[in-house]
């Protein structure tokens, strides 16, 4: 027996590849690997618009702490504002979190329960900017 893919699952089986998206995604992974990519100070680019998510009206989330690591990850500590719920993915609430730093390119994964990653940017002729990008890892204490 295959693993349902959803709670009501009955195919266990897609209808297609993912062919059709797969040169936007290669196309951020390319510049994820150049040299300088990722901008300097997120504490000056991307901290002001996620505390100001965290404080907005109705946001799970309270803002702890943010520092850049050595590897150009900016790690955002989070606590949720209330108690968990199993039926919920963080991701969800994170979304709305990360959409205000959102660019052009934008790509998120929830890695565990407690640790969501994004990676958001301008590509090479996505917009006026240069192309850069941020990394972002978001921790969360329940």
């Amino acid at each position: 027996m295959e693993r349902r893919r959803w709670d009501i699952d009955e195919r266990f089986t897609g209808i297609a590849t993912g062919r059709a998206l797969a040169p936007a995604i290669e196309r951020l992974a390319t510049h994820l690997t150049r040299e300088g990519w990722v901008t300097e100070d997120p504490d000056g680019h991307l901290l002001p618009h996620l505390r100001g998510a965290c404080e907005s009206a109705g946001s799970p989330w309270r803002l702890l702490g943010a520092k850049l690591l050595d590897d150009g990850v900016y790690e955002v500590q989070l606590a949720t504002r209330t108690g968990p719920t199993t039926a919920d993915l963080p991701i969800r609430d994170a979304l709305a979190l990360l959409a205000p730093v959102a660019e052009a390119s934008f790509a998120v994964r929830q890695v565990d329960e407690d640790t969501i990653e994004c990676v958001t940017g301008m590509l090479d002729g996505d917009g006026t900017y240069a192309t850069h990008g941020h990394l972002i890892r978001l921790r969360i204490r329940r």
